[in-house]
C-alpha cells in the first residue's frame, strides 16, 4: 500500500464542475446524456426522465421534457416557482454546509467519531491500485450485509476502476484499520451542490464507526472548496428507519424540494398500488 496512492485527509478538496462540465465527463463515461431547454437530462428508468444534475432547481419553462418514449419525468424547481410545484422530491439535505460541524453531530455520534478517528486512519485516494488490490472484497461484503445493491462480478469491478479515481472531478475517500481497506466513500459535485455517490464498508470494520468517519471528513472536503453549499445524501426511505435516523443524526435532515412531476396516470396508480415507497420517493407524496 504504498503512500502515493493517497494524501492526508486535510488536503483533500472537492471540485465542483458546471452542468456543461459535468455532462461531458458523463459523456466520456459512455452514459447517454439528452440536451433539452438548455439543460441536461438522463434516462433514470426505461422511458422516465430526470436533469443528469440531480436537483438542479429548473425554471417552470425548463422543467418539461416530451418524447414518445416517455411515460414520466421528474425535476426540482426553483424555490421562488414552488407555487407551481405539483410534487416534491424527498431527499436527506445538509443546506447549511458552510456553518457544519461536530455540533451537528448529536452527542453520540461525537462520541463515535471520536472511537472512529482513533482506530481509522482516512486519506484521499490518487490512483486506483488499493481498490484494484483489496476494493472487490469490501464491495461485496458491503453487498452481502445491507441487501441494497447485487455485487459485481470481479472482473466487471475491476473494469468499473478504469478512469474511477479522478481528482478533478470525483472524489475518493478511503478508511484504513490496521493496514487493511475497511472501506470508502465517492462522490462529486455540481454548481454547489455535492452528491454522496458510493459508501461501501466491509461488514468487519462496522464497529470501528468508519461510515461515519468517511461522511464526516467528505463534507470537511467540500467545506474546503468554497464553492459547494449543500450535500445531497439520498432520498428519504421511511421504510428504513434506522437508516433516517442515522442520517438525521448526523445533519443531513429531510427537505422536501418543490418538484414537477408528470407520470402517465395508469403507470402512477400502479407504482402507487404496488410501491407505495417507491411513489412516494418520485412524488413526495404518501
Amino acid at each position: 500500500m504504498g503512500v502515493t496512492q493517497m494524501l492526508d485527509v486535510n488536503e483533500p478538496i472537492l471540485y465542483s464542475m458546471t452542468e456543461q462540465e459535468f455532462a461531458n465527463w458523463q459523456i466520456q463515461q459512455g452514459r447517454r446524456v439528452i440536451h433539452h431547454q438548455g439543460r441536461y437530462w438522463k434516462q433514470t428508468f426505461t422511458g422516465f426522465y430526470e436533469p443528469l444534475h440531480w436537483i438542479a432547481r429548473l425554471t417552470p419553462q425548463e422543467a418539461t421534457f416530451s418524447t414518445l418514449l416517455s411515460w414520466g419525468f421528474r425535476t426540482a424547481l426553483h424555490d421562488k416557482n414552488a407555487s407551481e410545484a405539483n410534487s416534491s422530491i424527498p431527499v436527506h439535505l445538509l443546506s447549511n454546509l458552510a456553518n457544519y460541524g461536530l455540533q451537528n453531530l448529536s452527542a453520540n455520534r461525537r462520541k463515535h467519531l471520536r472511537q472512529c478517528q482513533k482506530k481509522v486512519k482516512i486519506f484521499q485516494l490518487t490512483c486506483p491500485n488499493l481498490l484494484q488490490q483489496q476494493g472487490y472484497e469490501v464491495v461485496v461484503s458491503a453487498a452481502k450485509r445491507t441487501e441494497y445493491f447485487p455485487a459485481l462480478s470481479k472482473t466487471k469491478y475491476l473494469a468499473s476502476l478504469v478512469n474511477y479515481v479522478h481528482s478533478k472531478r470525483r472524489l475518493i475517500l478511503v478508511g484504513i484499520v490496521g493496514n487493511k481497506l475497511g472501506g470508502y466513500i465517492s462522490g462529486y459535485a455540481v454548481d454547489g451542490t455535492a452528491y454522496f455517490e458510493h459508501l461501501y464498508i466491509s461488514t468487519e470494520t462496522i464497529t470501528t464507526n468508519i461510515n461515519l468517519g468517511l461522511i464526516f471528513e467528505f463534507v470537511q472536503a467540500c467545506q474546503r472548496s468554497g464553492t459547494i453549499h449543500e450535500i445531497v445524501y439520498g432520498l428519504h426511505a421511511p421504510e428504513d428507519e434506522k437508516l433516517c435516523i442515522f442520517k438525521n443524526s448526523i445533519g443531513f435532515s429531510v427537505h422536501h424540494i418543490p418538484a414537477r412531476v408528470q407520470i402517465n396516470p395508469a403507470i402512477a396508480q400502479l407504482i402507487r398500488w404496488w410501491y407505495p415507497y417507491k411513489y412516494y420517493r418520485l412524488t413526495g407524496r404518501k
